[in-house]
């Protein structure tokens, strides 16, 4: 796994600083919105850490851009695992912070892993949620089934020899996506806005399988104690799940956040709607870790 570390401005390698574990979206890798976000938060005082999931960006593995939930779940504790040999980051006072399905994976980590001591998000999605419920949450789960026999023929094609079958992450113009949210999507992930040569907007076809069934807020009313701070666009289609997640979290210290006029992406690198975010992330992180 490959990662950047971001220090705050006066960093000194003799003292022990809170650190926090910086998750990307599905189809991104560090150099976008969750590098932004990790520069952010070293300015406010933390040292971050973002890094490319394994089979993804500058990380390696085979098949490239694979999207097992339940593997980018174990990179976050493997991230940590990391920060905590490192003699300037104090073991307890570690967070996690993820944006769109990062933002999912890095709850569910959280809800295991009690190295965890505070939790923040921004357009968060549970990547299962969005495929059975749709972008919106309007949709019946049913509708999903056939993308897990999409998968299951792509298993049975590449077990045969055949080539590895990829789907993309984000429409092939802003004209082909089914609402705003995914249009503005293809002018990040496609454009100069925020392209980056190591991601390619596709994913395994394989992947379908574990994402369709994959419940990143499962049993959050039990485990997830941790504090919570989840943060959404008024006008991200997602916004559902920011809200639903710090309604069912179990800790007493859960709180979402409605940037207003934000959308799902918009709330990536628009500057406006990151200075909104930060200004809600930081002082809940300083008063958490």
């Amino acid at each position: 796994m490959a990662g950047h570390l971001y220090f705050p401005e006066s960093f000194d390698r003799n003292s022990a600083y809170p650190a926090i574990v910086c998750v990307h979206p599905s189809g991104g890798v560090k150099e976008q919105t969750v590098g932004l976000y990790a520069k952010e938060l070293a300015q406010a005082g933390f040292v971050t850490l973002a890094f490319d999931a394994s089979y993804q960006g500058e990380s390696s593995g085979e098949p490239r851009q694979l999207e097992n939930p339940y593997l980018r779940v174990g990179d976050i504790s493997a991230a940590i695992d990391y920060l905590i040999t490192l003699d300037y980051v104090d073991n307890d006072r570690i967070g996690a912070f993820g944006v769109c399905a990062g933002g999912g994976y890095a709850i569910n980590a959280t809800m295991a892993d009690r190295r965890i001591k505070a939790l923040g998000t921004v357009s968060a999605v549970n990547y299962g949620d969005m495929y059975r419920f749709g972008w919106d949450g309007t949709e019946e789960p049913g509708q999903c089934l056939p993308f897990l026999d999409l998968a299951a023929q792509a298993m049975v094609d590449e077990a045969n020899g055949g080539a590895t079958q990829y789907l993309p992450t984000t429409p092939a113009s802003a004209q082909a996506a089914p609402n705003a949210d995914l249009a503005e999507a293809y002018e990040y992930y496609r454009t100069p806005r925020g392209e980056h040569s190591n991601a390619p907007s596709r994913f395994t076809t394989r992947s379908l399988a574990q994402l369709v069934t994959f419940d990143a807020f499962n049993n959050a009313e039990i485990f997830l104690t941790q504090p919570l701070l989840a943060i959404a666009g008024s006008d991200a289609g997602t916004r559902w799940m920011s809200e639903a997640i710090a309604e069912r979290a179990a800790g007493n210290n859960n709180y979402s956040y409605i940037v207003e006029g934000g959308t799902h992406v918009g709330m990536y690198d628009r500057p406006r709607l990151v200075f909104a975010a930060m200004g809600r992330l930081a002082p809940f992180f300083n008063e958490h870790l």
